[in-house]
């Protein structure tokens, strides 16, 4: 009787969890456009807090710091509009010429496939026409709409400057609230908790910063070396897209060897050769470098990942799919910190560390998770 009670009661908290979570779902989706702006704030205060941290130990005057770190974030938001406003400055002077090249590249592929496909020359293919889908409409209409943006664009990133200015000024103060609020141990855990989720977010920016800073960087020294169009497209789209993981890597590949096969058509050496340099580059940096910085900090299955890129990009967009490694990698800790919800962690986790651990103690375990 007592243990059917018992089972009865775990679905009961199980169902609960499950409906709090649907709940969560539908809020974070329809507030979004008041959540996003403080989770970006809360982001970018995590990737400068090594610095602001390096300030307080040199004894450096809170108000400079402060500065310091505001001015960084200004700067990098700045260079985010100013390169959005040239990437579709450029794609609008440049699509029109690539009508008629794209027209080209359908010809010559519809007669490749006439021949392939046996068919007579009389009767009328294209490609273009039996996708019948207006790209250069789509495409341009998509640009005027994102440079009637910009204003709004501008005005979330001082939404998010005004957030991060204010979490700053908090940081020393947040803790010691958290703790007198709470009862002690559950005070001192959940700062331990959100130490831990500050550590291993911080690493993880830093180090996807500066791997997304060289890729883009030797996407542009590719695109200038071998003549491809739109060099400052393909390092901006490199640097943003390689915070998606694995789709991103692709989709900026993709595109930029089809456009390569449309500019270059029908030498396709240098095809070959864009191609080989950019995928080389994504496995060198993306396969190879960054898994081995990284190191078992993000102990996150690829199925995971995928899974939380296809549901934070429903949630949030874009920006969801940007933020989803990190966020579910903070799901991931706070669940590894319930012993009811630690369950939930093995599962989002590849299973190597609870594999190799799972002999030792629940305290043990769950310790060396968190480092």
């Amino acid at each position: 009787m007592e243990e059917t009670k018992g089972r009865l009661e775990a679905i009961r908290t199980y169902l609960e969890i499950f409906g709090a979570l649907v709940l969560a779902i539908v809020v974070l989706k329809a507030a979004s456009s008041i959540i996003i702006p403080i989770v970006i704030a809360f982001f970018l205060y995590i990737f400068i807090n090594p610095l602001l941290n390096r300030c307080d130990k040199l004894n450096i005057p809170r108000i400079l710091s402060t500065l310091l770190a505001m001015m960084i974030v200004i700067l990098f938001l700045f260079a985010f509009l100013y390169l959005s406003f040239i990437i579709v400055d450029t794609l609008m002077k440049g699509l029109p010429q690539y009508v008629s090249r794209v027209n080209a590249f359908d010809q010559f592929v519809s007669n490749s496939l006439r021949h392939m496909l046996d068919i007579e020359d009389g009767v009328p293919f294209s490609v273009l026409s039996w996708i019948n889908v207006d790209w250069y409409g789509i495409l341009m209409g998509l640009l005027a709409s994102l440079s009637s943006q910009f204003v709004n664009i501008a005005g979330d990133c001082v939404l998010i400057l005004v957030y991060l200015l204010f979490i700053i000024m908090e940081r020393n103060t947040i803790f010691p609230k958290i703790v007198m609020a709470l009862p002690h141990k559950r005070g001192r855990k959940l700062v331990e908790m959100v130490g831990s989720i500050n550590r291993l977010t911080s690493k993880y920016l830093l180090i996807k910063v500066s791997i997304s800073f060289a890729t883009g960087v030797l996407f542009y020294v590719t695109a200038i070396v071998t003549g491809l169009d739109f060099p400052i497209i393909w390092a901006v789209m490199a640097f943003l897209l390689n915070f998606i993981p694995t789709i991103g890597s692709i989709i900026v590949t993709v595109l930029a060897v089809l456009v390569a096969l449309i500019q270059f058509m029908p030498n396709w050496n240098i095809v070959a050769i864009i191609g080989v340099s950019l995928i080389t580059i994504e496995l060198i940096l993306g396969n190879i470098i960054d898994p081995k910085l990284q190191g078992v900090q993000l102990n996150i299955s690829p199925l995971v990942i995928l899974i939380s890129l296809a549901l934070w990009g429903y949630i949030w967009g874009i920006v969801g799919m940007f933020l989803a490694v990190p966020l579910t990698s903070i799901l991931q800790i706070i669940c590894a910190s319930s012993p009811m919800l630690r369950p939930v962690a093995i599962l989002l986790s590849t299973g190597d560390i609870f594999a190799a651990k799972r002999e030792e103690s629940p305290s043990n375990d769950n310790s060396s998770y968190h480092q």
